[in-house]
């Protein structure tokens, strides 16, 4: 059978035109399955993620439930101490200070703030500089009667951040150890070593020492161990009603997730919680418990 050329063109063409639609296939299907798996991998970490927010969330109420424990030897002290439970496959560690434990941001002379900043690590030659700039914003205030802020000055930690002069690392270093929350000196039975060398002009170690005697103590323990260092300062046992629970969540080869949370253990009417939310923050970790 004789063939056109004319015929030949056509089969090249028609040849060229399935060989484009089958690549095309092969890539919007390929497209597809890359999709697939991108969407996938992304379904997974997302619900890991929030197996971890609502384990930490659940370390957060036991921290509440086990504050308010009937029985000494049950009861949790909020005091610094970590607590530790699983969950699942998730892993649950919640650290428990009560607010008297620190320095009053409103309310401490600036003298405390310095030996703070000293204390927490902050280069000897910039604390004069930061103290004064921090002492400088805003008007130094008194607490309400109503365990609310104090008037004028600070309304909330992070407002540290925005004091010019002042270094975002030394804003680090000394906000764990800053309230808006509490009226009176710090309970350096309830303080962080860094607090208590603030405080009574201790070493490092001398305060170290002294807050984990007062850890060790069992629930109910009467007595306190002697206070370190030159300086005046009080520590009485029991509980203020105000505290930051810190509760970080490790998911089995998965994400770790941290709540830090300050609490007033008190709600208001209406509300069905048994305490009050005067600060959250939430922050993704990759530290394994």
């Amino acid at each position: 059978m004789k063939v056109f050329p004319w015929n030949m063109k056509q089969r090249g063409v028609a040849l060229l035109v399935v060989l484009w639609g089958c690549t095309l296939a092969a890539i919007t299907l390929g497209a597809l399955a890359t999709s697939a798996r991108v969407e996938s991998t992304q379904a997974r970490g997302q619900s890991l993620r929030l197996e971890a927010f609502y384990a930490a969330e659940a370390g957060i109420e036991r921290a509440v439930f086990m504050l308010n424990a009937r029985e000494d030897a049950q009861r949790w002290i909020a005091d610094g101490r970590a607590y530790g439970f699983r969950l699942g496959r998730t892993d649950v560690r919640v650290d428990i200070s009560d607010e008297d434990g620190k320095v009053n941001l409103n309310t401490a002379p600036p003298e405390l703030i310095g030996r703070l900043l000293s204390a927490s690590g902050v280069d000897a030659s910039l604390v004069p500089r930061f103290q004064a700039a921090i002492a400088s914003w805003g008007t130094r205030g008194h607490m309400q009667a109503s365990l609310l802020l104090a008037k004028g000055g600070f309304s909330s930690l992070d407002e540290l951040y925005r004091v010019p002069g002042v270094s975002a690392d030394a804003v680090e270093k000394i906000v764990p150890f800053l309230t808006l929350w509490t009226p009176d000196s710090p309970n350096l039975a309830h303080a962080a070593p860094v607090v208590v060398a603030a405080i009574t002009g201790a070493g490092p170690e001398a305060a170290r020492s002294y807050v984990d005697q007062v850890r060790a103590l069992p629930p109910g323990a009467a007595a306190l161990p002697m206070l370190p260092g030159t300086g005046s300062g009080n520590a009485a046992k029991g509980f203020s009603g105000i505290v930051s629970i810190t509760s970080q969540a490790q998911v089995a080869e998965g994400p770790a997730l941290t709540l830090d949370v300050t609490l007033i253990m008190h709600s208001e009417p209406g509300n069905p919680r048994p305490y009050r939310i005067v600060r959250w923050m939430e922050r993704a970790s990759e530290k394994n418990l």
